[in-house]
């Protein structure tokens, strides 16, 4: 992996672009010789190339998510006692979100970081800067679920510009820039085909089970959908609507700053992510719908419905 920070230096060397020309050219050839060699070229492979920005935030999730893969491999042997758990958990997300601010402050000291998942959920929607979270399903982590991720997001003036989110423990690194695509690792990903409701699986999360109006969405949901699933992590939920595993996703609590990485990346993958309404962004604080543009209209529809429901109990 190449540092986040020779990839500064070279951008600001204007005269590296031929060298850099060359390295790329080269090495896609290297890559696909064999191939040609044996006549497979339909197998040829462009390989996608990130932006700096984009390697300083996978430089980032990958030295905060060595961190706590070490960690998360001790968990198991704290379930036995619950304040044990929670309080290595803490210290785990404690660690990550200080290494997070260390590694993407060096890269640009000008840039707030935002850190999500400590309650606040109002940002800078004006400015830029970084929004991160080192662990993205804390409870899963905390009951050594394998089910969470790193991530981080780059926005500028209420508008995300890149996405990274890593699941360390499957080593999946999943990641996005705005006009160029959706990717798992090295690989173009998009949503699902799905158009019957009831072929699909969709995700859910909240943070009030007994909320009113995410038991009778539930229940909408459950009479039309093929299944409904609680994974327990927004983040990597989304990014499993982006590759197609989950065909849609739905949140009424998720706050902004725990939206915004996930998004992008569904956008990206061919897919529509809004608020709860439908035509306002998920960084507007009022939950999450994330889909392919079919689903995401009947989705929408029935969420609704629900909402009219629970209003009136």
């Amino acid at each position: 992996m190449l540092s986040a920070y020779t990839f500064e230096d070279i951008e600001s060397d204007t005269s590296a672009t031929t060298q850099a020309l060359m390295v790329v050219l080269i090495v896609s050839f290297a890559g696909s010789f064999p191939l040609l060699l044996q006549g497979n070229v339909k197998y040829f492979v462009v390989m996608a190339i990130r932006s700096p920005e984009t390697n300083v935030m996978v430089t980032s999730a990958t030295k905060v998510a060595r961190a706590l893969t070490r960690d998360f491999g001790e968990i198991e042997q704290l379930q036995t006692s619950r304040a044990g758990s929670a309080e290595f958990t803490e210290r785990a997300f404690n660690y990550g979100s200080s290494l997070l601010k260390e590694t993407l402050t060096r890269a640009h000291p000008e840039r707030e970081v935002f850190l999500a998942g400590v309650g606040n959920s109002k940002f800078n929607n004006t400015g830029e800067l970084w929004i991160a979270n080192p662990i993205c399903g804390r409870i899963n982590f905390s009951h050594g679920i394998p089910h969470f991720a790193v991530t981080i997001a780059h926005v500028r003036a209420n508008e995300t510009l890149a996405t990274v989110i890593y699941d360390s423990v499957h080593d999946d690194l999943y990641w996005a820039e705005k006009g160029i695509g959706a990717y798992r690792n090295d690989r173009r990903i998009r949503v699902s085909e799905r158009r019957q409701i009831k072929d699909t699986v969709i995700g859910n999360h909240e943070e009030n089970n007994n909320d009113p109006f995410a038991q009778q969405a539930r229940g909408n949901l459950a009479q039309h959908a093929g299944d409904v699933r609680i994974l327990g992590s927004i983040a990597l939920d989304l990014a499993y609507v982006a590759a197609g595993s989950l065909d849609g996703f739905w949140s009424l609590s998720a706050l902004p700053a725990d939206c915004v990485s996930g998004a992008l990346l569904v956008q990206e993958a061919g897919g529509f992510a809004s608020g709860l309404s439908g035509t306002s962004k998920p960084s507007e604080g009022n939950g999450i719908l994330a889909a392919n543009g079919r689903l995401h209209a009947t989705l929408g529809a029935l969420l609704r419905q629900a909402q009219s429901h629970s209003s009136v109990r």
